[in-house]
């Protein structure tokens, strides 16, 4: 039988402290049969030269898309790449890599295994998602947390579709995707907040999403993250609490709600012919809960169980919507 093809999508920009040590973490799976594709978004440091090196040295294992697009993001790098994977390669699943993580060898192996399990259980033509947890390290990986969800307070079971509307609990850089998934999730719309919060809503909608407790990754903290990482402890619980009454804490929680909002309109316009009637149902509300009153939208969200994980989480919600 046929081993499954693997395409491994990184979006780099300006990486060139840890890409190697990210590329040699991929290079050293136990499973081999894969295909690192990178496309770099106008880095103006070396990472274009030491990916350059490293397609030279492996042909075989990575390419280059030298295509001169300047995306504009990382949403936007990895949105052009899961096009061009769809477009230009047969690959039978897909998995997506930070530029500055550190990939554990057995990374590839045991989401594969999850994977096929779950596509046996459900059929190949469902879109499924796996995902894990990862290791919190410092710069020079040092582990911060061995658990990135118990971290962040985060249950992986709260990955039904409503509740994905106001929280994504999955990290891209964990994930595994099947073809079907990713076919269906393209084109990545403006209006997504990020690809993998994208994939995580067509894959609930539609198919399965399934988390292995393992963490497959180191995931890296470091001056220039796009995205930090945060301690959920007392004195971040106490600290957000004041943020609450402050009113540019508050402007920003209340954009950000407002892009789920937007998201989620989007959501429903593409997929409203596909949509379960309970899921139609929810996105009609969620859609217009900026439109109702302050008693009405409270009604939306218990009513459909729009709940985030943690209950200041939650709290932050009912507050500021």
């Amino acid at each position: 039988m046929k081993e499954p093809l693997i395409g491994i999508l990184m979006a780099t920009y300006n990486g060139e402290k840890f890409i190697k040590e990210q590329i040699n973490s991929i290079l050293n799976q136990i499973y081999k049969n894969w295909e690192l594709i990178i496309h770099d978004d106008g880095s103006t440091d070396s990472t274009v030269d030491i990916v350059k090196e490293y397609a030279k040295k492996h042909p075989d294992r990575i390419i280059f898309i030298d295509d001169g697009i300047k995306c504009g993001g990382a949403k936007e790098n990895f949105a052009h790449l899961m096009q061009i994977a769809k477009d230009n390669f047969n690959f039978d699943y897909i998995m997506f890599s930070d530029q500055d993580d550190v990939w554990l060898p057995n990374k590839i192996e045991i989401t594969l295994n999850k994977m096929l399990n779950v596509e046996h259980e459900v059929g190949k033509d469902k879109p499924i998602l796996i995902h894990t947890d990862l290791k919190v390290v410092d710069e020079h990986l040092n582990v911060i947390a061995k658990s990135f969800w118990k971290y962040q307070k985060i249950n992986p079971q709260h990955n039904t579709f409503n509740r994905l509307l106001v929280q994504n609990i999955v990290a891209g850089c964990t994930t595994m995707v099947n073809r079907t998934a990713l076919e269906l999730a393209l084109p990545i719309p403006h209006e997504a907040i990020m690809h993998d919060y994208w994939l995580a809503l067509v894959t609930s909608a539609f198919g399965q999403i399934t988390f292995l407790e393992s963490p497959t990754l180191l995931y890296r903290i470091h001056s220039t993250n796009d995205y930090g990482v945060t301690n959920y402890d007392l004195k971040y619980i106490i600290t957000n609490i004041k943020d609450l009454f402050l009113y540019k804490k508050r402007a920003r929680y209340f954009r950000f709600i407002k892009q789920q909002v937007l998201q989620a309109c989007t959501f429903f316009k593409r997929y409203n012919g596909l949509l379960s009637d309970e899921h139609i149902n929810i996105l009609k509300d969620f859609c217009n809960i900026m439109n109702k009153n302050w008693f009405k939208r409270r009604i939306i969200i218990f009513k459909n169980r729009l709940f985030r994980s943690g209950c200041l989480k939650t709290l932050g919600l009912l507050i500021l919507i």
